[in-house]
């Protein structure tokens, strides 16, 4: 497998085990403040290296977290422009071993937003 520029790249970590559980899947069950896994400042780096269009995570905050100033979201969407997605459901993907697939995504169009959630779709 290759990443060509502009793809998009997605992370499966296995947290959307948490999913139902909202309290776990946000918060990793302790306190209020997102907690989870994800890449830190070196992984983000590396993706933008990669010069995708959009990375995204089965996470709620894509990076690792607590992580006070967010550096990855800073790096990947200030600095490089690389759009973030999360809270994505890679489940089927990864149980049926799908690594390339076209993806599609379906924002809202919300008038002066800054973000929007998605429809995302995998077709293989």
């Amino acid at each position: 497998m290759t990443i060509e520029k502009g793809d998009v790249i997605l992370l499966r970590t296995g947290w959307a085990r948490f999913w139902n559980d909202p309290p776990r899947y946000i918060t990793g069950g302790k306190g209020t403040v997102a907690a989870g896994p994800g890449p830190e400042i070196e992984g983000a780096r590396w993706l933008s290296q990669h010069a995708p269009f959009a990375v995204g995570a089965d996470t709620v905050a894509f990076e690792k977290a607590p992580t006070g100033t967010m550096p990855v979201h800073v790096h990947l969407l200030v600095e490089n422009g690389i759009h973030i997605i999360e809270a994505l459901n890679l489940e089927e993907l990864a149980r049926d071993r799908v690594y390339e697939f076209v993806f599609i995504a379906t924002p809202l169009k919300i008038q002066g937003g800054t973000g929007s959630p998605i429809r995302p779709l995998a077709i293989y």
